[in-house]
């Protein structure tokens, strides 16, 4: 039997994408998903909000595109936002490989010749 992981991992865990919600409250603050991103430090150029929820008391998970890596992330934290854990899922799992690779031909990346 082979083991879970990338999208059906995290969805086993955490349900599907935007199935959680957009404010969390975490050791009595409230945090909307911008101010909990950048509390964290993941509200980097590349990264993308999706959801946020609590697993379980005191145990938080926020799910984020990271476009750098083209992976969507599931961060999870407890109440004194330490990382406990992350999962890691290529966007393409969602999208499709028929749709990611037809998006990937089409950009053109500039190389100094180019400029």
């Amino acid at each position: 039997m082979s083991e879970m992981k990338g999208r059906a991992l995290m969805e086993s865990r955490y349900g599907p994408l935007w199935s959680g919600g957009q404010v969390v409250t975490v050791d009595g603050t409230e945090y909307d998903l911008d101010a909990l991103m950048y509390h964290m430090g993941l509200n980097f150029e590349d990264s993308r909000a999706i959801d946020v929820a609590e697993v379980s008391a005191g145990r938080y998970v926020v799910r984020y595109y990271d476009g750098d890596d083209q992976r969507v992330v599931a961060h999870e934290f407890d109440s004194s936002f330490r990382f406990l854990n992350e999962i890691r899922a290529h966007i393409a799992e969602w999208i499709g490989d028929e749709a990611y690779f037809e998006w990937f031909r089409n950009v053109r990346v500039k190389c100094p010749a180019d400029l």
